[in-house]
């Protein structure tokens, strides 16, 4: 007599008090919309007198927008260094650069990524960028020595990033080469990166 007396109870309930939450939780979803990322890795330049720098500390910070599932863009602000590189060649008769061959290099970019799935919750993410570079001292020209000098940049990249299991956090690494246009310089940066998506 109880049986049937619990199931037509239960079958009177409304659907939403049967569909709680199920104890071992629900998948969690990958966000995407707004975020900021830092990231903080080696920096260095190709060609030159000297082939290439020493390697140097690299950090680059950013905020950007997940326009779809695949594709965002950013804009990003990379801060690194050139180091026992001579790039406007040496004073006659030495070993002296004619110009500095210690000089920071500034980024500040527009960026695109698109995102490209590997497995659950990780991508592979190929990027573009584009933007203007300061080099301070200049490391070429023929003007002050000791004045930085603002030249356009582009650049290319490769990727990976996680969206880990950790709400709202995505971690990843990403190799970033770009060209500055005008005095001719390669750089390249290696960087892990930490991702907040609001």
């Amino acid at each position: 007599m109880r049986k049937p007396l619990l199931v037509a109870v239960l079958a009177l309930l409304p659907t939403p008090v049967l569909a709680a939450t199920p104890p071992e939780g629900v998948p969690l979803e990958v966000r995407r919309g707004f975020f900021t990322e830092a990231d903080i890795g080696a920096f260095f330049t190709l060609g030159g007198e000297n082939i290439y720098s020493n390697a140097q500390t690299y950090l680059q910070l950013g905020v950007g927008y997940d326009l779809t599932d695949k594709v965002s863009l950013g804009l990003h602000f990379g801060l690194g260094a050139s180091a026992a590189n001579c790039f406007a060649g040496y004073l006659p008769g030495s070993d002296v650069c004619s110009m500095s061959d210690n000089f920071t290099v500034a980024f500040g970019d527009v960026t695109a990524a698109y995102m490209v799935p590997l497995a659950e919750r990780l991508y592979l993410m190929p990027k573009v960028a584009a933007g203007l570079t300061r080099m301070d001292p200049a490391p070429v020209g023929g003007g002050d020595p000791g004045l930085p000098m603002t030249a356009p940049n582009a650049g290319l990249g490769i990727g990976i990033e996680y969206a880990t299991p950790m709400d709202h956090f995505s971690v990843g690494a990403d190799f970033m080469a770009r060209y500055i246009i005008g005095p001719n310089i390669s750089t390249f940066a290696l960087f892990p990166r930490v991702k907040y998506t609001f």
